[in-house]
Parts: C-alpha cells; structure tokens; sequence
C-alpha cells in the first residue's frame, strides 16, 4: 500500500510540472504580447525552432489603430529595450487592419534561446507599444 501512494505521488508530481511548462518546449514557444504605457496593443508570439537553425517569429497583433504602420523586432534583451540592431532583427513592418489586428511573420537566423523579447513599435517614432518576453 506505502508503495502504491508513493507512486501515485510521483504520477501526480510529474503532471503537475508537466503542466506548469505549459506551450513551451525547447523547440516551440508561445507568449503574450503586454501592452506597455496604455497603449492598448496586445496580442501573441508564437517562436519555432528551424530543424537546420534559426527561428521562425510570428506576431499577432491585436488592439493596433487602423491604418497606422508599426514595427516589429526582436532583442537580446528581454524588456524590448532598443539596442544597437540590424536590419535583420526587424519581424517586418505592417499597418494595424480595419479590425485593429495585424500578422507578421519572419524566418530569422538566430536560434530561439537567443531571442529574448519581441515588441510591437510604433514605425514612425519607434515608440514601444507592447512587448513579449521569450526567454527570460
């Protein structure tokens, strides 16, 4: 019987951190975008390890205003803070949809545990409207 609850106990114990990883593996990854100073924007992340290296980003943006073009890069960083970068950290740019939501999508050449967030910009000021933290 003593045997019997102790394996239930591992059982129980191994789902429960099972659980708590949730989306995330070391191969796929989906956070949320926060928006930042009231902005409003929100929306997801989703990350995917390439088999032969790199990452591919998607951003669904929700909340943007319509007709108005936005930015979005990804940092070393994990607080979307604005570091020296390339053309290749830029996700794309895009317009906020009559719906106020936008999709952008980039195969990017760093590996996903180098990502560390991804932001959502205003194009023209570069004014930080939401940010996603990735790898923490």
């Amino acid at each position: 019987m003593q045997k019997l609850r102790l394996a239930l106990l591992l059982t129980l114990c191994s789902l429960a951190v099972f659980a708590a990883v949730g989306s995330t593996n070391d191969h796929h990854v989906n956070t949320t975008l926060n928006s930042v100073n009231g902005s409003g924007v929100t929306g997801r992340v989703e990350l995917t390890s390439l088999p032969k290296g790199g990452t591919q980003i998607t951003v669904i943006a929700q909340g943007l205003e319509p007709g108005t073009d936005y930015v979005s890069l990804y940092y070393d960083n994990g607080t979307c803070e604005l570091e020296p970068y390339s053309a290749d950290d830029v996700i794309g740019n895009y317009k906020g949809g009559p719906d106020g939501t936008a999709t952008v999508a980039k195969k990017v050449k760093d590996d996903l545990d180098e990502i560390h967030s991804v932001s959502v910009r205003l194009a023209g000021s570069f004014t930080l409207q939401a940010c996603a933290a990735v790898n923490p």
